[in-house]
């Protein structure tokens, strides 16, 4: 008969606990939770296979922005792009120029913590062939920064950091 109280009683215990620490907010939140923010980007790293870490674009120039309802959007546009002479007549030279290294899309995502991979529905893009496609990105998230690895020898990480609300 003492076991079965202690158990009872011990399980009674945990409970509340656990309710005490929800009501306090003390709750771990998932990775989907916590990504959801606007981030702006601080650099670009490119890693080879044997380990050679170069920073490819130390001054870059972008955002990306996750909502609570699965929503995501990016630009990421290079440093120093040249305005066309006659914004209203632009030459081919000028678009090709101004679109170099140009990086905009908007679309879903999802989080799959076990495998630390942001997969991501492009709905549209400023590059045509993206619309409608997914691409799946390695993820290393932190209070401060997001890191998202771009697959390939060299591999890219692009880091991001967090905006304040």
């Amino acid at each position: 008969m003492v076991n079965r109280r202690r158990i009872l009683y011990l399980a009674a215990a945990t409970t509340a606990a656990g309710l005490a620490a929800k009501s306090q907010g003390l709750r771990v939140r998932s990775a989907k939770e916590r990504i959801v923010g606007l981030y702006r980007l601080a650099r670009v790293v490119r890693r080879t296979a044997d380990g050679q870490e170069t920073v490819t674009n130390a001054n870059p120039t972008g955002r990306i922005s996750y909502d609570s309802a699965g929503r995501v959007w990016v630009l990421l546009a290079p440093v120093g792009r040249k305005a066309a002479e006659d914004p209203r007549n632009i030459t081919l030279e000028e678009y090709k120029a101004m679109n170099a290294g140009l990086m905009a899309y908007f679309g879903s995502y999802e989080v799959d913590e076990a495998k630390q991979k942001l997969i991501i529905h492009i709905e549209a893009a400023a590059n045509p062939a993206l619309s409608g496609t997914t691409i799946e990105r390695v993820y290393k998230l932190t209070d401060t920064t997001l890191t998202m690895t771009v697959p390939g020898n060299p591999a890219t990480d692009n880091v991001f950091e967090r905006m304040a609300d």
